[in-house]
This record gives structure tokens, C-alpha cells and sequence, in this order.
């Protein structure tokens, strides 16, 4: 791996995973001193989060994580949940019995670690069961389309499951979906899995108005 692709590969998880918060300053000597490396290869790693739209540049500031908009929220969330739904309804017929018992091993690791209060391993798991569902469409351009869009809402996912009861509901839900598919249901699991995204949307605007009071009042 280049010492490019390392620098971009880090600054990325740490956005994505919310480590760099959003108005996070990102000067080019400072991760250069943390990365132990020239500027050169800091500064094009900061264009490619640039074109990715993860680091944006804020007058009198430079360069800055950049920072969530709830039309980016509504926009985001609302393709995934179109897709999310196509995804179901394309793998609904390709769901075996062993598959359904893999979506279970899923849900029943998040319950383990849901007495451990490991969120971290919770959205492990949680990845996991969406991926598992979205390889069964066999649908390649469904898959690359869902999976770009994912970067960006990463943070926005983490950021819900750490909402206070909603690991548990998720994993509720996951647990329900896993029914309707035994069942198959199509149109109760387009249904579960519409919810779930649904919900994630309206803690992330509640979070967003609770962070947007704080800085007015600040």
C-alpha cells in the first residue's frame, strides 16, 4: 500500500467512524507530524477525501471534516431506503434455509454483544446482516450502487445505533425481517426493512436539531 493510499485509507475510517467530527481542522503540517511523513503525501490524500465530499474547505478556516446538513440526511436515507426495499425484493426468492440461519447467526451475535454494550462489534454484525442480504439480490450494479452510497451514510449509521434503545430495536427489527423472509413475505419485509431505515433517519434529524440548539446556545 502507498504511503498516499495509508494516509487516505486512516483519515477516512476516522471520518467515517466519527473519530474526526465534522469541523474537525485538518492542516497538512499537523497530520504530517502524526502520520510521520512529508506533506506531499497528505495533501493528496486530503484532495481524495476532497472529491469524496468528506473533508471540504471553509473560509478562514482551510481545510475541515466536512459537516452533515439534514438535506444530506433526507437525501441519503431516502435513496437508501428505495434501494434498500429493491434489495429485498430481488433476494427474497434466492434466501435458502442456510441463508436464513447465517442472517440469524448475525442477529444472535448482536444480542451477545448487546449484553456486552459493545456497539462497535453490534455494527459489526449489523454490516454484516445488510451485506449478506444485498449479495443475495445478485444483482452486481445494485450492490456497487448500494455500496457507494453506504460510505457517506456510515456515519450517520453508527451515530443511531449509539441512540439510546435503538441497538436493541434494530436488532428487533433485523429479527423480524428474518420471519418475513422464512415466510416470504415480500411485502412485509419491504415493509420492515423501509421501517428501519425510516427510523434511523428520524433519530439522525432528532440528533441534528439536538446539536444545531446546543450551538446557538452556546
Amino acid at each position: 500500500m502507498s504511503l498516499i493510499r495509508r494516509v487516505y485509507e486512516e483519515l477516512r475510517r476516522q471520518i467515517l467512524e466519527g473519530e474526526l467530527q465534522p469541523g474537525t481542522r485538518l492542516t497538512e503540517t499537523g497530520l504530517a507530524e502524526i502520520f510521520d511523513t512529508s506533506r506531499t503525501p497528505v495533501r493528496e490524500a486530503l484532495a481524495l477525501l476532497r472529491n469524496e465530499g468528506l473533508v471540504c474547505h471553509k473560509p478562514g478556516e482551510g481545510l475541515v471534516v466536512s459537516d452533515v446538513s439534514v438535506q444530506d440526511i433526507v437525501e441519503l436515507m431516502g435513496i437508501r431506503r428505495v434501494l434498500e426495499e429493491y434489495a429485498i425484493d430481488q433476494a427474497i426468492d434466492n434466501i435458502t434455509e442456510a441463508d436464513l440461519m447465517q442472517l440469524e447467526l448475525f442477529i444472535n451475535q448482536s444480542r451477545y454483544y448487546l449484553e456486552k454494550n459493545d456497539v462497535d462489534a453490534i455494527f459489526e454484525h449489523n454490516t454484516k446482516f445488510h451485506d449478506y442480504i444485498l449479495e443475495k439480490s445478485c444483482n452486481k450494479r445494485l450492490q456497487a450502487i448500494l455500496g457507494n452510497l453506504m460510505d457517506p451514510i456510515l456515519r450517520f449509521r453508527i451515530m443511531t445505533l449509539h441512540y439510546p434503545g435503538n441497538t436493541k430495536d434494530s436488532i428487533e427489527r433485523h429479527q423480524r425481517l428474518v420471519q418475513a423472509l422464512r415466510d416470504r413475505d415480500r411485502d412485509l419485509a419491504r415493509q420492515i426493512i423501509a421501517e428501519d431505515v425510516t427510523v434511523g433517519q428520524e433519530i439522525l434529524l432528532k440528533l441534528f436539531d439536538s446539536q444545531s440548539k446546543e450551538k446557538k446556545e452556546a
